[in-house]
């Protein structure tokens, strides 16, 4: 199973959480960040897509479980961007991985 981070959490969920009530399951993680913290919702509404380290989801926290998710990979998506440069956010979401989250 792959788990969306930015769908779980816009959900209201944490995914350690949903790690840890199903270890093992997610071969997948979708890495996908948010600029804004809000009360759940459940509609797909997509204005709130955010480079991998420049939101508010926890990154770090979510790659030191991944073990305990069965983790084998780690997907990056920029389906969308605040000011319409998908390969900029890209570039944000590499660096942000390789020099604040995964060292």
């Amino acid at each position: 199973m792959e788990l969306d981070t930015f769908w779980a959490t816009k959900a209201g969920h944490n995914p350690v959480d949903i790690f840890k009530k199903y270890p093992g399951r997610f071969h997948l993680i979708h890495l996908k960040d948010m600029y804004k913290n809000e009360a759940p919702f459940f509609e797909v509404i997509k204005d709130d897509i955010a480079p991998v380290g420049a939101g508010v989801i926890n990154f770090k926290e979510i790659i030191a479980n991944k073990d305990i998710a069965g983790t084998k990979y780690m997907i990056v998506e920029q389906d969308q961007s605040r000011d319409g440069n998908i390969i900029t956010d890209i570039q944000t979401s590499i660096t942000n991985l390789t020099t604040k989250i995964l060292v």
